[in-house]
Order: structure tokens, then sequence, then C-alpha cells
């Protein structure tokens, strides 16, 4: 087919070319036009026939001519067409030919494919054949198999009936067995529960037994009948116990014992009452022996209380007797015998429960009704409903009295109050034109004319109920609209019910009062300006109604201003007092509503109490327990606390999730006291934060070192971690580990069951909130706990910037302060100040006394400078002795050992006067001392120190002479009723020392010319005291002179304002690091948080918060610029460059870097030499350096008397306070290598522990430490102590030549006893100037205000030591409060911090 398709076309050109030559066409030319035309289609028609057609059938026939010359042209171009054919032909032949090759080939593939085919296919039935024999082969194996099996199965399964048969009978045979065993148990269970049930119901009889028996004793006990209780320990003689009560023998041996030690201590007491009363039968001539007999009887009554002995049930004619007794005394020792008296001697005799009240409590609360009924009519009629109201409990008599007297002088005075003299007492203060201004609008809002209440002379009694509701009515009117005093007049009028309701009296706020009040109002109301005051302080004296002021400030901030108040109180009783007090005034308001017209809601008010009171609170009423809190309330209104508890908002604020420092703004500060503003010591706090990631990584260390893996080995482990720290939480880790073992169960901490762990120790209590890594280690080592918590320290406050961040600071305080503490306070939080005149001063005609000084003694004088303490004593003798022959005399000594040493001494002069007996009655002592060792006794002091001395009456009175120490020239109220004292010029004050604080002199003047009496002074001083004063300014003490010069007190004074200014510029620097650091962590803390997820960042933060205090402001912005991201160039900032604080100690020599890393990679780079110490003589680290040579620590502490002292604000006295904090010092700062000894002073120096390395005989010094007692006797041989010290140190071959020897003593009083030749320190000077110990330093730590000598004997060691290049310090507290506070700086001296053990 391929062929005939090729060979086609030419038969049809070839028919085409025969078919033209037959008809001629192709020898005649054509000549027509028109033949290619014609051509062309017969061409065309050819092709569409394939054949030759007659062209007669269809057309004529062409001419000749027009042939030829159609036909020649197409001839040419078919014969070109022929040989291109012909050449196609040519192709198509070969290409066939080709084809017929391949078709050859092809077949021939086909037919070896069909043989392989063939092939295959006999193969394949050769293997089917082979198959089809192998399934017959395997069908045959398979039937044999299964034979095999089926004979076999057959086979088991005979087998296996048989043993089934053999199971069943041994199942049968066991089930008989265990169901025989089974039942012997269950009668054996039925006989031992028939033998439980007898049992029981022997001790059901036996208890039922003892309900029978026993209640009737018990009830005897609660009731507190003495012959009740008898009666029915008749019924319990013998062995009747033993006998009838089985099980229950020994619960009631216990209740019969207890019964009987009741019965015991009940006849003792009436004992001693039947004694007394017998001694009272006839009732002594003498008032003072017929007081002690009542005081007998008085603690007899109290003893019966103490053991739930009711007198009433047990001896009521006993108690009546008493009563009349009692009576009996009041009517002879109280000037004006009256009913309320009566009533209040019933009261309390008849008091089932009283308390801490006591007869000297009952003796002030007579003498304060104390008073003519004809003439106070008044008082007594309040006084009386006081002590009927049966809600009063005698404990609550005296303050409640103190009140209504106080309440009664100011009404007294009120019609003579003048609001003109009032603006005028204002006006004549040179003041800050801010607050100047303040005043002057006060003046325009309240002028005269417009009083809150108009008393006119012609006005009817204010004691008359009908007209006080016409002052009350008047106080809500407005005398002009607007209403100038806004929110203050529903103040003074809810404050005049609320005391109208409790004790029936009118109270109004003073002139003077509201003027202060208007002033503060226009200071908050004012802008915030940078010039204008940010802090605005009053001066208010004492009894001018500080509190009330205070309180209505708080209620205009939060009504008015619509934001919170924290008003800080450091008193807790005066915290307590003021916040009860005002409570009701405050529930009588509501916060307003929103501006849109929101409702308003109660306001909140809060008291901040320590955790024990609140703890003691649960289960009272319901509202005292919702007005305690234990911190700061975010959410109160109000809130009543101390300056700790502030600090502690603030650190809630600093750890919380969200740190919203900016909430400040808010708020307001109220301080009554402006004691917490003024920081010259250490202005800054630190807070320590969990790491969770440092936790995981202490927890491995941890476990690692359980399993006894080495330092080395966890170095090596951990040599690949990232993390910066991690070197740092292995050498701590190590260090602590060690401590945690060597810590002591009840000693440094207790197991809580609460939580399941064990606690630190704090003030003898557990503190589940305080952390210690060592406790850590020991709650891990113990099993009581699988992870360790681990903290840093990253975050400081400083407390002048806290305080700052309120809207407004309003301070009231009873003296603001000298001009060095006004200058710091202007310039720390840009205070202004004014003064409000005292209340009296505004009234017309009405007496106003202020303390003067009186000239005593032969040399007429009323300051004396005296050289010695003798002739000091002498001199102060003779003018006591002088002056109480007319006036009550206080006498505030320096300290409380003087004042101890005076009463003696005094009592000493009186007996050689001739006073004999009466010289202990004469001389009393209000020291706290005594106080603490007697309080009763104490309370009986104050309240005669201003009665008459025995029963003098009328001109013949003569006075008594009480002795106290500085506290009891701050706080306390010494009454003087007699009018008599106030003609002779008052109470005499006899200060032995002037304080150096203006603050403090105030106070010690404010304890005379209380009110409207009159109040002098006389000084009798010791030059010596002022001696270090003196000599470091540069001026001599002016000596006593004639008449009253107050020359003396005016440069002991200004001596005390420079002192002050030196602390304050010495604070200076670290109060500026302290804010810049503070700055920094609020603003990572606070803003941005995401820079804290760095582990490299945060090492940078506990780095610049644990060196505070060796860098400047310049070193504190370099740390914080190596944080990535962090600019704080651009963080604006309060700080002032003033240098470094103090310069750091050295880890490795001069010039080294304290933190020097076993990896540099991990080094905090700083520039070389940046950190040395003053005092090269830390040894590389302080005392907690893991390397370096082994130190020498010796402790110096004072066991004297005045050490039993229980004020450290703790269960503990002073000295068990020091033991405690150096058995810490010894376990945590002290190394096995190190050396460690103990001196110990009193009358006599002894040492307790020479210097002994803690590896060889720690456990020993540790006992010898814990088993110190303080000694009962006088005497503080402190400077021979020191020299002892000195000389140990000095010992040749007690350590290496560079071995660094540490000497830490502690003292809280002045020298008395050491040797004369040292009797001011001379032989401890010059020690130290010839042959000082080597390589030494120095710590020295002072309780209590010491002699001036004395301060610049200490002074001038510790600048000697530190010119030497030692580490010297002298840490002086105010109180012992502050021991455990010193220690810490001890500690941190010593500890690792110093040298980089815990820094990396």
């Amino acid at each position: 087919s391929a062929q005939g398709g090729l060979i086609s076309p030419l038969v049809s050109v070839g028919t085409l070319a025969g078919c033209l030559m037959v008809s001629g066409t192709l020898s005649m030319p054509s000549s027509d036009a028109s033949s290619p035309r014609r051509t062309s289609l017969s061409s065309q028609q050819s092709q569409q026939g394939g054949m030759c057609t007659p062209r007669s059938k269809a057309f004529p026939p062409p001419a000749p001519r027009q042939t030829k010359d159609v036909v020649t042209p197409l001839v040419g171009a078919l014969m070109e067409n022929m040989a291109n054919l012909e050449k196609t032909h040519q192709e198509v032949v070969k290409m066939l030919v080709a084809s017929a090759d391949e078709k050859a080939a092809l077949e021939r593939e086909i037919q070896e494919v069909q043989v392989q085919c063939e092939r295959k296919i006999e193969e394949e039935k050769v293997s089917e054949e082979r198959l089809l024999e192998q399934k017959a082969v395997a069908s045959k194996q398979v039937a044999e198999c299964q034979a095999e099996w089926e004979h076999r199965a057959a086979k088991e399964q005979a087998d296996m009936k048989i043993k089934m048969a053999e199971f069943r009978a041994e199942c049968d045979r066991r089930i008989q067995e265990e169901h025989t065993r089974m039942q012997a148990k269950l009668d054996d269970a039925r006989r031992k529960t028939e033998a439980q049930l007898d049992a029981e119901r022997q001790s059901t009889g036996e208890v039922r037994h003892v309900l029978r028996e026993l209640p009737p004793l018990q009830a005897a006990m609660e009731l507190g009948d003495l012959s009740l209780l008898d009666k029915e320990l008749n019924k319990w003689k013998g062995d009747v116990v033993s006998e009838r009560f089985g099980e229950c023998k020994g619960v009631v041996e216990a209740v019969v014992k207890m019964a009987r030690e009741r019965l015991m201590s009940w006849r003792g007491v009436e004992l001693v009452l039947k004694d007394v009363l017998k001694q009272v039968e006839r009732l002594p001539g003498s008032v003072t022996a017929l007081a002690e007999h009542c005081h007998r009887l008085f603690r007899a009554v109290k003893e019966a209380q103490l053991t739930k002995m009711d007198l009433r049930r047990s001896n009521p004619k006993a108690l009546e007797r008493i009563c009349e007794v009692l009576l009996a005394w009041q009517e002879r020792a109280m000037s004006h015998s009256n009913g309320v008296q009566k009533l209040i001697i019933r009261k309390v005799v008849n008091c089932k429960q009283l308390g801490p009240f006591d007869f000297a409590d009952l003796d002030v609360c007579l003498r304060l009704v104390d008073r003519d009924e004809a003439s106070n009519e008044v008082f007594l009629t309040r006084a009386r409903s006081l002590v009927e109201d049966e809600a009063t409990a005698p404990k609550d008599l005296r303050p409640l009295l103190s009140h209504v007297e106080t309440m009664l002088f100011f009404l007294k005075y009120t019609k003579a109050e003048d609001l003109r003299l009032a603006h005028a007492e204002f006006r004549k203060q040179r003041l800050d034109g801010a607050v100047s201004e303040y005043l002057k609008k006060a003046e325009r809002e309240y002028p005269p004319g417009y009083e809150l209440v108009r008393v006119l002379e012609g006005r009817g009694d204010l004691m008359d109920g009908g007209e006080v509701s016409l002052v009350l009515e008047e106080i809500r009117r407005a005398p002009c609209t607007p209403d100038t005093l806004g929110i203050f007049r529903d103040i003074f009028y809810h404050w005049a019910v609320v005391m109208r309701n409790k004790f029936d009296l009118l109270v109004l706020p003073h002139h003077t009062q509201v003027i202060c009040l208007l002033a503060f109002r226009s200071f908050l109301e004012a802008g915030r300006t940078g010039a204008d005051p940010h802090a605005l302080i009053a001066q208010v004296g004492t009894g001018e109604g500080k509190s009330m002021i205070i309180a209505a400030l708080a209620l205009y901030v939060v009504c008015g201003l619509r934001k919170k108040a924290h008003i800080v109180v450091d008193d807790e009783t005066l915290l307590e007092r003021d916040f009860w007090t005002f409570k009701p005034l405050f529930d009588a308001f509501q916060v307003p509503g929103s501006a849109r017209g929101g409702q308003g809601r109660p306001i909140v008010a809060k008291m901040c109490v320590s955790e024990e009171r609140l703890a003691a609170s649960m289960g009272s009423s319901r509202g005292l327990q919702s007005s305690l809190v234990a911190r700061v309330d975010p959410d109160a209104d109000i809130c009543y606390c101390e300056a700790k508890h502030v600090q502690s908002f603030y650190a809630s604020i600093a750890r919380g999730e969200k740190s919203d420092f900016d909430g400040y703004e808010g708020r307001v500060l109220i301080l009554d006291e402006v004691d917490a503003l003024i920081i010259d010591e250490e202005p800054n706090e630190a807070f320590v934060y969990p790491n969770q990631e440092l936790s995981d990584m202490a927890t491995s260390v941890a476990q690692a070192m359980a399993n006894g893996a080495t330092v080395d080995q966890l170095r090596e482990a951990l040599r690949g971690s990232p993390h910066p720290a991690t070197e740092r939480v292995i050498r701590e880790m190590s260090s602590e580990w060690a401590r945690g073992r060597q810590m002591k169960a009840s000693d440094d901490f207790v197991y809580a069951k609460e939580v399941g762990r064990y606690c630190m120790l704090q003030g003898g209590r557990a503190n589940p909130k305080a952390w210690s890594l060592a406790l850590e280690c020991r709650n891990f080592q113990d099993g009581l706990c699988r992870e360790i918590l681990f903290q840093e320290r990253m975050f400081v406050m400083s407390r002048p910037r806290v305080f700052r961040k309120y809207h407004r600071i309003l301070g009231l305080s009873g003296s603001i302060g000298s001009e060095a503490e006004r200058t710091f306070l202007k310039q720390t939080y840009r205070a202004s100040f004014f003064e409000v005149p005292p209340f009296l001063k505004t009234c017309k005609g009405s007496p106003f006394h202020e303390a003067v000084p009186v000239a005593l003694g032969p040399q007429q004088q009323a300051i004396y400078v005296e050289h010695t303490p003798d002739a000091q004593l002498a001199r102060l003798a003779e003018v006591a002795f002088e002056a109480r022959d007319r006036v009550p005399v206080l006498i505030i000594a320096r300290d409380r050992a003087q004042c101890d040493q005076l009463v003696q001494s005094l009592r000493l002069a009186a007996r050689s006067r001739g006073f004999g007996v009466l010289s202990d009655d004469m001389v009393r002592s209000l020291s706290r001392t005594l106080y603490e060792q007697d309080p009763g006794q104490w309370k009986d002091n104050l309240n005669r120190s201003t009665l008459p001395l025995g029963e003098s009456v009328g001109m013949e009175k003569c006075w008594r002479v009480t002795v106290t120490d500085p506290r009891g020239g701050r706080g306390t109220d010494y009454r003087v009723d007699d009018s008599s004292v106030d003609a002779q010029g008052g109470l005499l004050l006899i200060p032995t020392a002037i304080p150096t604080s203006q603050r403090d002199w105030t106070q010690f003047l404010g304890r005379t010319a209380r009110q409207d009496r009159r109040g002098q002074f006389c000084a009798v001083l010791c030059a010596a005291d002022y001696a270090s004063l003196s000599s470091k300014f540069g001026e001599p003490l002016p000596p006593g002179s004639g008449g009253t010069s107050l020359e003396a007190v005016d440069a002991i004074i200004r001596w005390g304002d420079r002192e002050v200014a030196g602390r304050i510029r010495a604070s200076a620097a670290l109060y500026n690091c302290g804010v810049r650091v503070n700055e920094i962590c609020e603003e990572l803390f606070g803003r941005q948080t995401e820079l804290l997820q760095d582990s490299r960042v945060r090492e940078i933060v506990v780095e610049m918060c644990q060196r505070l205090r060796w860098m400047s402001v310049r070193e504190i912005n370099d740390a914080a610029g190596r944080i990535p991201g962090f600019q704080p160039l651009q963080l604006p900032t309060e700080a002032r460059e003033l240098g470094r604080p103090a310069e750091p100690p050295s880890s490795g020599g001069p010039g080294g870097s304290i933190e020097a890393c076993a990896d540099p990679s991990r080094q905090i780079s700083r520039p070389t030499g940046s950190l040395a110490l003053r005092g090269g003589n830390s040894g590389g680290g302080g005392v907690g350096a893991a390397d370096g040579p082994p130190k020498v620590v010796i402790f110096c502490l004072d066991w004297s008397l005045s050490m039993l002292s229980q004020d450290t604000g703790t269960n503990l006295n002073r000295f068990q306070t020091c033991v405690a904090c150096i058995r810490r010092i010894l376990r945590d700062q002290v190394r096995s290598q190190d050396l460690v000894g103990v001196v110990g002073f009193g009358a006599q120096v002894d040492t307790v522990v020479p210097p002994t390395a803690k590896g060889v005989g720690g456990a020993h010094v540790d006992a010898k430490i814990a088993s110190l007692q303080a000694q009962m006797l006088g005497g503080t041989t402190f400077f021979d102590a020191v020299l002892q010290c000195l000389q140990q140190l000095g010992q040749a071959g007690l350590a290496q030549a560079d071995a660094p020897r540490w000497l830490v003593c502690l003292t809280d009083g002045d020298d008395l006893g050491s040797r004369r030749e040292n009797l001011n320190g001379e032989l401890v000077t010059r020690a130290l100037e010839t042959t000082p110990p080597p390589n030494l330093n120095m710590v020295m730590i002072t309780v209590g205000k010491l002699k001036e000598k004395n301060v610049r004997v200490i002074d001038g060691w510790v600048d000697r030591v530190a010119a030497t290049g030692g580490f010297a310090q002298h840490l002086s507290e105010k109180n012992a409060a502050a021991i455990t506070t010193a220690f810490s700086v001890v500690a941190d001296i010593l500890s690792a911090d110093l040298g980089g053990a815990t820094e990396c």
C-alpha cells in the first residue's frame, strides 16, 4: 500500500502529459493573452478528474496559436516536475529497499522470539510436572503429620483429663482446709471482738464513772470557789483514784493534781488576805502604812485572779472588807474624797479580770478625779458616767479620764480664744514665700467674724445639753456662700458628735487647728512646679491637738482630693491610740462617687500591726479583725502605720508581678513626727528575688554534693554552662552546704508543721518568710525539700526617694529640728516649714508658760558646768535638795547607767543630810532598768514623782526627787495638780547632760510647763562629757555664769547641729548612689522587664546592687550601660555625682579586681584597682573567703548588768541578742582555718576562749559562747578589755605574718572600772601608736549615748587603725533594738561579699 501511494501521482502526471500531446497543444505556441488562465483551469480540471476529458464536449477547440503559447511554458514546468518526481521516485525506491531489509530482520527476530517462547513453554510444562510430583509428596506428608497430631492430641487429652481430676481433687482438699482455717479465724475474731466489746463496755463504764464524778471538781475550779473545791477534793483522798477509773486513771490524776495545786494557791492567797486584814482590823494612823497594806491587799486580789480564784464566791466578806480598807485609804490619801472615787474602787475590786491594771493605776485614777464635787461637777459627772459604764474596763479608765480632763481644759478657754490673735501669731513667723501665701489665703478664708462658732460672752453654759445642740447646729451652718471651710466643716461637726456621744462634752477645734488645716489644703491644691514645695511640715506642740489635725487631713485627702492617705506614727502605743480614737470619725464619711454621679462607698481605714498582734486578734470582734493588717493595704483609703510598713509597701510593689511604681501619685504621706524623713546614716535598703534558673542549678549542685561530689567535680561538670553566675552558685552552695550541716535545731532553726520544713529563728520566734541559703541546704539534706530556692539581691530602694514619690508629704512634729536637719529636708524633699502657735497664746488673758531657766544653788546659776563627775554629783545634790523644799524635782540623767548610779548616790547624799529611812522614798528611780525589772514599781514611782513626800500638808509640803534616763525625757507626762507648786515656778527639770539634738532638748523641756502650768529648769553638767566635742570643733564649753545665761546650752546644741550636718554630708554620696540604682531598678523592673530575661543582664544588676557602697554614680551608669539595649544616660536622674561612698576591700592585693573569676569569659570587667580597699588587711576577701591565710577574729563582749535589759524589741535581752549574733557570725563568716577568740568584760575582764582554730575547736568555742550569761554586777572595764584583746592579737606565733587580725567590740555604756592608768583608754591609744598588732582591723559597736570624751577616744582608735591601712569602723547605735543590725554590718564586713567569695 505504501508503494501504491507513491506511484499514483506519477501516473496522474504522465496521463496528463499524454492527453496534452494527443490534443496537439504541445506543439502550438500560445499567443492569446488569456491562455495562461485557461491552461491553469484545464490543469485544475485534469487534476480534479484524475484523467483527461475530451474538450470537445465541454469547450470548443482552441486556436493553434493560442494553444502553443499556453502549452509551451506548461510543458517546461511539467518537465521540471517530472525530473523532481524522478528524484523522488529514486528515493522512494531506496526507502522500499531499506524497508524490505528491515522487514526481513524483523521476521528473523520474530522467528527467534517464537523459538524462545516454545522453549520456555516446554520448560514450564516440565516444571509443572515436577510441582505436581512435589504436591503429591507434600499431601502425603500432611496426611502423615495430621495422623500423628491427632494421635498425640488424643493422648494429651487423656493425660489432661487425668491431671484435671487430680487438680480438682487437690483444690477440693485445699478449699476444705481453707474453709476450716477461715472458720477458725472467724471464731477467733468473734472471740476477740467480744473481748474488745467487753473491754469497751468496761472502759465506757469507767468513762461514765469519770463523767459522773469529775465534773463537780472541775466546776469548783472553774467557779473559783475555794470551799467548794476543798469539799470536792475531800472525795478524792487516798487511792480511790487508782481503784475506780481504770485506764482513765491518768486523766483523773492530772485533774485532781491540778485541783490540789490550785487549792494550795488559793489557800496561800486566803492566808495573805487574812494576814493583811488582821493587821488592818484597826486601821493604822499613818496613811503611808495604810497605803502599804492596801498595796498588799491589791496584790492578793490580783494573785487570786491570776489563779482563777473568785473572791466573791470564796470569801465575800473578805472582799467586802478589802473594799472597806481601800475606801478608808482613799478617804485619807485623797484631798477631796468623793463618790466617783468610791465607784472606781468598787468597780476595780469587783472586776473579774484586771489584766495589767495594778495598785499604781488605781492610785492614778483616784487622783485624776480627786476634785471638790461642788466646783468640779461637770468633770465628775462625766467621770461617773465612764466609771458606771459596764463596757469600760479598769485598764481603760486612766486614758479616758485623762482625755476628759484635757477636753475640759480646752473648753475652759474656749470663750477666751481670739481669731485675730491666732492670725497675728502666725504672721509673726518668717516664712517661705509659698507658706506665707498659704497662711494669707487661710486668713482670707477664715477671717475674724466668720469663726466656726461665734462664742460670745453672753452665751449660756457650753456644758448644757441644749446649748451644745445649738452649737452643733451652728457648726453645720456656713456663715457665707460659698463655704470657705468646705469639707472641714463636716469633719468638725462629726468629730464633735462622736465626742459628745462618748463623753457628753462639746469638742471644738482651736482656731490654730483650723488655720493649720486651711494652710495644708492650699498646699495640697497648689500647682506642682519645680519651685513649689513638695513637703509641708508644721511644728505642733505637745497637747495642741496634733492627732486631730492628722485625722482631718486624712479625711480631706480621701474625700476632697480622692486620693489615699498613709499616716506614719512611729510608736506602737500612740499608733493604736490614735487609730481607735478616730476610727468612729472615719466611719462617718464616705468616699465620693465618680463625677458622673456614681454612688459613694464607706471609707476603708486600716491599721498595720505586727504578725503576732494580728494573730492574737483572731477570734475577736469582726470590726477589730477587719481593721488590722500586717502590711499596708493598697486598697485602704486611710492606713495608720509605721515607717517600716511604708518601706515594706514599696517592697511589695517591687516584688509584684506588675511593678506599678507610678501608683504613689494617688497617695499622700502624713507623718506624726518627721524623724523618719531625716536619714543621716543608711539611706538604702536592698531586696532579694528568687531566680528559677539558678535555683535549678543550685538544686543540681545540691544533689551532686549529696552524692559526695567535690567542688572541683562540680566545676568540671558545669564547665560548659553558659550562665555567667555558674561559678558563683557553686562557690556559694559549697560554703552554705557546710554551714547548713553545722546549723543547730532550736538555736538556728525550728521545724514548722504548717509548712513542713525548717524555719529560721529570729528574735526567738520562727519566721517562715525568712530566707537563708544555708537553711535551704539543711532542709535539702534532711529530706524536707527537693529543690533549693536561690535568691539574689537585685533591687535597691532609696528611702528618701520612696518618700518623695508620694503626691505630697505632710509633716506634723513637736520639733522640726536643727538648722542642718531643716536644710536636709529642704534639699531632699523640697520642704517648707511653719509653726502652729500654742493654743493658749491665742486666748485673751489666758496664761501661757514656757519652761524658763531658774538660778539656783549658792552661786545662783541656771547652768552649772563642773569639771569632774564627783563635782557634778555634789552640785546636783545641792541644787536638787534645796529645790525639793518648794517644788517636785525631775533629774534627767545622761543615760540609764548614770541614772541608776545617781539614784544610789543621791540616796546616800540624802542620808548624809539626816533624812534617814525617808531617803529611799525621797529619791525615786524612773530608769528603763527599773521598768524592765518591775513595771508596777516604775508606775508607782511615776505617780508619786509629783506628789508631796509623806503626809505633809499646807505650807509644810516637801517633794520628791525623781531620776530618769533620756527615755523618760520624752513622751512621759508628769502631772502637777498642786497650785502651790505652780506658785513656786512649777516642776523643776534638772538635766545632767544637754542633748546635742534640738528636737531632744525641746522634748526635755516639754516635761514641764504643760498646759497652763509653769515650768523651770536648771542644768548641772560635767565638762568632761563634752571634751571630745569641744576639741573636735575647737571651741571651749562656756562655763556656768551667774543668772540665767544659756551660753553652754546653745554651744552644745550648735555642736550637735554641726555633727548632724557632718553625718548628712558623709552619707550624701551613698544617698545619691542609692537614688541612681533605685531609678535604674525601677526602670528595669517597671518598664523594661524584658531585659531581665537575659541572665547576663541579671548578673550585671546583681553586681550593681551588691557593689553600691563602693561605686560612684558614674560607675553605676557605666555598669548599667553594659546592659544590651539599655541607655542609662537617657534615664532622668535626681542623683548627683559625689564620688564613691567608700573604698572597697581588694581580693588580691593592690590593684586586684574583686570580681576575679575562674572563667575569664564570665568575668565582669572593671578598671584595675577600682575596687581597692583603703586598708588592705582584709586578707583577700574577708573571713568568708575560701583561700588566703587564716584570720584571727576576737569578739570583745560587754556582759555587765545593763546587758540584761529587755529593750531589743524581741524576746531576747541585750546580751542574749549579742550571743546569738556572734554564734551566727562564727558559723557563717568564719572559715575552718580561721582562729576565733572571745573576751568578756564587766566588773573585770575574762578571756572566755583564747584564739582557737575553728576547724579544731569550733564546737567547743560555740558551746562556750552559747553558755555565756550576763553578770549581775555593775562596772564596765571596757578600756582594759580592749587592751587585753590587742595583746592577744599581737602575740608572737599566733598566726602567719600576713594573717589579718580582726577585733570586734560591743559595749552599751561608758567605761567604769578600768585601771587608773587606763581610765581614759590611754594604754590602748599608746599600744595602737607604738606596737599595734600586724594587719589589724577594728569594728567598734556602741549602744546608747556614751560620754563625748569616750566617743572621742573610740573614734581616735578607729582613725589610727585606718591610718595604718586597716579596715576600721565605729557603729554607734541609738538603742538596743539596733544590735542585730550592727552585727549584720559586721557580718557583711567579714563576709565573702567583701572578697568575691559570693560574687563573680
